[in-house]
């Protein structure tokens, strides 16, 4: 009886001692980091190459603008990494399609997250017919420009912090004919 009990006492230390091992050694070893890839929006709505202009040039031109948050306002920006002349980016987006009468374009006014989807439809639209007032007051045909609200629904960065936040309230512009 007595060496039954040593066994079974035995045995349970065995399986302590393995159990123990087993955990101490994963201790040191470390995983490495899981990799957060950020999806980056199709680039099929880039704007298209017109004639003299390359195609970074006129992307360069047709740069994405930024708003503050719940506004529609055309101003400079300077928050939460995006510092921006917003007048200076549709002037020169102005000059251009004076330059070439051709050209027509598409205003997509987009917000970030926050909000009902109703309330941010109706924001990115305010947005997008702001820039196409402003562009109009240059001097640009309002024939030439369409605007579209796409809300929330099309985010530029995926997170969920006000750095995203502000690269997502955005009016994003599409040549859609030269």
């Amino acid at each position: 009886m007595l060496k039954r009990a040593g066994i079974v006492v035995g045995s349970v230390v065995g399986v302590a001692l393995i159990t123990t091992g087993c955990m101490c050694s994963h201790k040191g070893v470390k995983t490495p980091p899981k990799k957060v890839v950020v999806e980056q929006p199709a680039t099929t709505n880039a704007p298209a190459t017109t004639g003299s202009a390359t195609q970074t040039e006129i992307s360069k031109i047709f740069q994405d603008i930024h708003f503050n948050f719940d506004k529609y306002n055309l101003t400079y920006i300077d928050k939460w990494g995006i510092k921006q002349n917003v007048p200076a980016v549709l002037d020169k987006i102005a000059k251009y399609m004076i330059k070439h009468p051709n050209i027509k374009i598409r205003i997509e006014g987009n917000c970030d997250e926050r909000g009902t989807v109703e309330y941010n439809l109706a924001l990115g639209e305010k947005r997008a017919l702001a820039a196409k007032e402003y562009l109009v007051s240059k001097g640009v045909s309002p024939n030439r420009i369409t605007i579209i609200s796409y809300g929330e629904s099309r985010p530029i960065d995926p997170a969920h912090n006000e750095y995203a936040w502000a690269k997502n309230r955005r009016d994003h512009f599409v040549i859609i004919s030269k």
